[in-house]
């Protein structure tokens, strides 16, 4: 009798998601991107790969295009779609918004009926009445699934809610688009994507106990060529996602997103300590029938610019090193293309990382992701060479050749009087081994990150 009464407190004392996964989730489907009055044959393919858990990531229906259409008449055409109730019955359904569910195109904290949508969404997922989620501001929400040691966390991000309104540039004036007016870096301080609550609510997710973390977004947050939505939209909010990770210490991150009408596996050096990865599906059957030319992307692994897909996550728990294949699947379930992530190459190695510096400035991982931008990075000066009469460098790394290396190329010759003025005349002597503060233009040189120093005031040495 003891026994068993320890046994059902125990299950008490349990956490739902992991009392209700005794089975840790091996297969995971996700997309974007359907509009309701269009046909929709993808929904039996996705069942067929046997889902234990279902992302919706943005564009769940149409609101607003081609014609508007009130939010819950849109919701209750999907809920009628045969396929997408099978699959409502076999597997649960987490999700977010994107602009055309939100209730207008490329919205955000300005849309007035924004409280309107949140409560017809947390209708859509079946949210109780009761859920805390009702008076949340936002559509943000976490789950873990799984037991200890192979337990999966799911971040669903609101990017429309609190985001701050979008700055635009000249109709044209991104290559290869004339017609559009593209979006532009939006570097007011005060801008924001997802708000202060949602952002402390983030960092408290990040310090929770997972192996894997599934971030939703509903739009890319690694590719930054495109001139269309994407978190470089806001530079400094992107930058305040990837030291978040960095401080939290939070391994096993890698990012789930929408909105292209394209597929696409993003990879970067984030400064997070490992690589971290955006799998774009976004194309339910709102992708394009027709091949095109795939959008610019710096960071691309793999991409399926044409033909309708669903996203798909398989983990293989039983290997010592389990193991992640990220997947982008076609309309008649084949697999387009596929990735494989090990747990390992996951875990944050400090050596890695962006390395701390003091306030009023970035450090060099940071300014090498802030092309032609000016900037005041911090930086400790591991190796010099160079003709101190001519170009001489000061580098961060001992091995100039080291990928994370950065460079401070200083002009010599040109500005010989300046630095003579400043009793600069053995540069290795006097900067090498010291941390510096130097403050000009990141460019590249042969693909590599550097600030070129026409003036010895633009460097400070800073007394540690």
């Amino acid at each position: 009798m003891i026994r068993i009464r320890w046994m059902l407190v125990s299950l008490l004392l349990v956490p739902a998601a992991w009392a209700a996964d005794p089975e840790p989730l091996s297969r995971i489907g996700f997309g974007s991107c359907v509009h309701q009055d269009k046909k929709q044959v993808i929904w039996d393919r996705i069942i067929e790969a046997r889902p234990q858990m279902f992302l919706l990531l943005g564009d769940n229906m149409y609101a607003d295009y081609p014609e508007k259409t009130p939010i819950d008449e849109a919701y209750r055409k999907m809920n009628a779609v045969r396929g997408f109730k099978k699959l409502r019955e076999s597997c649960p359904l987490l999700g977010t918004w994107d602009d055309h569910d939100y209730g207008v195109n490329d919205a955000g904290v300005e849309y007035p009926d924004k409280k309107k949508s949140q409560q017809l969404l947390l209708d859509f997922f079946n949210v109780p009445a009761d859920s805390p989620r009702r008076k949340r501001e936002g559509v943000y929400h976490a789950e873990i699934h799984g037991p200890p040691g192979k337990r999966v966390q799911f971040i669903m991000l609101d990017g429309r809610y609190h985001r701050s309104q979008l700055k635009k540039g000249p109709r044209g004036s991104a290559p290869g688009y004339p017609r559009l007016v593209p979006y532009v870096a939006n570097n007011d301080p005060a801008a924001t994507f997802l708000g202060i609550d949602q952002w402390r609510w983030l960092e408290e997710q990040l310090k929770q106990p997972a192996e894997l973390r599934l971030i939703g977004s509903g739009i890319q947050v690694i590719s930054e060529d495109h001139p269309f939505e994407k978190w470089m939209n806001i530079p400094h909010e992107r930058e305040r996602l990837f030291a978040l990770l960095r401080s939290t210490k939070a391994a096993g991150v890698i990012f789930l997103s929408g909105d292209r009408h394209m597929a696409d596996l993003s990879v970067m050096d984030a400064g997070i300590g490992y690589p971290l990865y955006d799998l774009t599906a976004s194309g339910f059957n709102q992708a394009s029938e027709d091949y095109r030319v795939p959008e610019k992307n710096r960071h691309r692994v793999a991409t399926l610019s044409w033909g309708h897909h669903f996203g798909f996550i398989e983990i293989d728990w039983n290997q010592k090193d389990p193991l992640i294949r990220l997947q982008i699947r076609e309309e008649d379930g084949q697999i387009a293309f596929q990735h494989k992530v090990p747990f390992s190459a996951l875990k944050p190695d400090e050596s890695r990382a962006d390395k701390p510096v003091g306030p009023g400035a970035i450090s060099t991982g940071e300014a090498s992701r802030r092309i032609g931008e000016k900037v005041t990075l911090e930086m400790t000066v591991q190796a010099t060479g160079g003709n101190p009469k001519k170009r001489f460098f000061l580098n961060s790394e001992k091995n100039f050749r080291d990928e994370r290396n950065f460079t401070i190329v200083l002009e010599m010759g040109m500005a010989a009087e300046k630095f003579a003025a400043a009793k600069i005349t053995d540069p290795a002597k006097y900067y090498a081994g010291k941390t510096i503060r130097v403050t000009g233009t990141v460019t590249k040189y042969m693909d590599r990150p550097e600030i070129i120093v026409t003036d010895p005031k633009q460097i400070q040495i800073v007394e540690k």
